[in-house]
């Protein structure tokens, strides 16, 4: 492939790619009380503690998980974290991997949003 061939369909798959980024933002995810049947965790989520951090700091981090109609979570957004820049990341990261049944809007499947609570500490 010459260097113009490899040019074209670099660009065109970048293209492509934020098609695909565009749309995926541009879906809407049905909060928990519009839908018949919530997202269910399929996969164990742990979050890891920061080895960073001493033992015994607490934390909590407030996330909304944007779940597709596959049950892969699509995008993790932090809604508050206390205290901030402790444990955003270990939070986002764990759920960002974890699997759901899809939620359920009129009998087929629906992109989601679920706001889940995490803590950390005693």
């Amino acid at each position: 492939m010459n260097g113009g061939a490899f040019l074209r369909r670099a660009g065109a798959l970048a293209l492509l790619l934020s098609a695909g980024a565009a749309q995926a933002a541009a879906t809407h995810y049905w909060p928990p009380r519009d839908l018949d049947v919530r997202p269910q965790v399929k996969t164990h989520v742990m979050p890891e503690y920061p080895k960073e951090l001493p033992s015994g700091v607490r934390g909590r981090v407030v996330l909304d998980v944007f779940v597709s109609i596959t049950g892969l979570v699509d995008r993790v957004r932090v809604v508050r974290a206390e205290p901030v820049g402790r444990f955003e990341q270990s939070a986002v990261k764990a759920f960002s991997g974890a699997r759901y049944t899809p939620g359920m809007r009129k009998g087929k499947p629906a992109p989601s949003r679920m706001r889940i609570e995490v803590t950390f500490g005693d």
